[in-house]
């Protein structure tokens, strides 16, 4: 098998493995488990919480070529700290027949992995969020002083001792002009030409561009006032420009601002990787449309049909589909007595991993041949033989003796990750305390409980079986649903467009 490794780090947390050291690992788990590594994919100081980070979308992009079949990390939360990318990208790796292992962590592909799996996503998830909360709330704390929270400084303004904003004496008159040329009707392109003709230039010493002026043409620093989030302080910045000049101006953005085309949010397909077509077995992908009124639909359709067309299944209307998962998923498996039997399995399959020794005595049996390598070096040290190559590959073994009495300490110490009272409690929860009518908790129930949905047509005149099946131990556990029960979920008003006539969209 072919793999490649996937490391890194965020900016927030330097206390995370270092780039080097998750290579170290995953390269050491490669070579354990017959691995042939044939690259790495590097992001530093990248958070996990958004996916564009440029290597990892180079990993997705090169996994359909077909040269790897394996992703080493060293941790899953290294893949994504949200759930939805996660899930979106895990589904796309899984479709070009490339799976994801973790040196640290060891997941199985049994139904109780995946919820294992989906617990520890959950965890990473909170765990950056908690973060972010930290750092958000001290910077609140350092805005209520009007004090500079990071970013550009604005043209016009330097950094004080104490971390205030200041009139640049130099940068300043170039502000007042911005706004007075366009106050006494210059178009901004215009300003933009008659900056650059004098040399003029932006805070990153650039030239000035269309973009770098209506920037400044809106900015209420220039007015005094300090704004970061909802807040807003009156004088908490020495004001550039007079009220007067900048009331003028935005009277005048406002009447030369031209209408542009809507913009459309892109949907959430929450059974990306998991609905399929009951017929012919592909997945089913999300799309949108627009109807000839102008009415926007979003729905899954069969990529078959999408790419060769063989395949008739009705394409499904998106919101329809996944609420009736989601409220059949709550009835079938979210109950005490089901919660308890699954709490109890994942419970089980950690605890196995707890006492799985293998990887202690792995290293363990690693740190001997180190320190019989080392103790052969100092015997050719004491025969006279010391040159630089042994002196470098004793440096070389010292610290990788280093390495491993950590990794072994950290093996010895390690605890389960997670009690079936504590996974009950988890579950528990998510049944009580969730708004149904809430994208992120009807995501949750989708990401940690359903493996797998398929859709049939039962005949041409809307006749509907849909088939889930769920990531518990029992795999017989399934929900089919016909046309008729879909009553039972659903509002009536919604029932009717189940599937949408092709001829709807254009």
């Amino acid at each position: 098998m072919n793999g490649v490794i996937y490391a890194r780090y965020s900016s927030h947390n330097q206390r995370e493995e270092s780039i080097e050291g998750q290579i170290r690992k995953c390269r050491a788990y490669a070579e354990q488990n017959n691995i042939t590594i044939i690259g790495e994919y590097v992001d530093r100081a990248m958070s996990g919480k958004t996916d564009k980070r440029d290597d990892f979308q180079r990993l997705i992009k090169d996994s359909a070529k077909g040269h790897f079949q394996a992703v080493i990390m060293y941790t899953l939360d290294r893949f994504a700290r949200n759930r939805y990318d996660s899930a979106h990208y895990k589904a796309q790796l899984k479709k070009n027949g490339v799976r994801l292992f973790y040196t640290e962590q060891s997941i199985t592909d049994e139904p109780e992995g995946i919820i294992l799996e989906s617990v520890l996503e959950g965890m990473a998830e909170y765990y950056s969020e908690n973060l972010s909360r930290g750092i958000k709330r001290g910077m609140h704390e350092n805005a209520l002083k009007c004090m500079i929270t990071g970013g550009y400084m604005p043209l016009g303004y330097r950094k004080t001792a104490d971390k205030k904003f200041e009139i640049d004496p130099a940068t300043a008159p170039i502000v007042r002009e911005i706004f007075d040329l366009y106050a006494n009707g210059k178009t901004q392109r215009q300003i933009v030409d008659i900056l650059n003709e004098k040399g003029y230039r932006t805070v990153k010493g650039m030239p000035f561009r269309l973009g770098s002026i209506s920037g400044i043409l809106v900015n209420k620093k220039y007015i005094g006032i300090y704004s970061y989030n909802d807040l807003e302080i009156e004088n908490g910045v020495p004001a550039i420009i007079d009220r007067e000049t900048f009331d003028k101006v935005q009277e005048m953005l406002k009447r030369n601002k031209r209408t542009t085309g809507r913009m459309k949010a892109p949907a959430q397909y929450m059974l990306t990787g998991k609905i399929f077509c009951g017929h012919c077995g592909s997945s089913m992908c999300g799309e949108s449309g627009t109807s000839q009124t102008g009415n926007i639909y979003n729905y899954y359709k069969c990529s078959d049909r999408k790419k060769r067309g063989t395949c008739k299944k009705a394409a499904e209307r998106k919101d329809w589909i996944e609420q009736l998962v989601v409220k059949e998923t709550i009835n079938k498996i979210l109950q005490p007595g089901v919660i308890r039997k699954i709490a109890h399995k994942v419970a089980e399959l950690a605890e196995k991993e707890f006492n799985d020794h293998s990887r202690l005595i792995s290293l363990q049996n690693e740190l001997k041949l180190t320190q019989t390598s080392i103790r052969n070096l100092l015997r050719l040290v004491e025969q006279g033989i010391d040159t630089d190559d042994v002196g470098d590959r004793l440096l070389d073994l010292n610290a990788q003796k280093s390495d491993l009495m950590k990794q072994i300490s950290v093996e010895e110490n390690k605890k389960p990750l997670v009690s079936a009272e504590r996974l009950e409690f988890w579950l528990t929860d998510l049944l009580t305390n969730g708004d149904i009518n809430s994208p992120d908790y009807q995501q949750r129930i989708i990401d940690t409980l359903v493996n797998k949905v398929f859709v049939f047509d039962t005949d041409d005149k809307g006749g509907k079986k849909i088939i889930i099946t769920y990531n518990t131990s029992n795999s017989g556990v399934k929900s089919t649903i016909t046309l008729s029960d879909v009553k039972k979920y659903l509002k009536s008003s919604d029932f009717e467009g189940f599937a949408r006539p092709k001829s709807e969209i254009r």
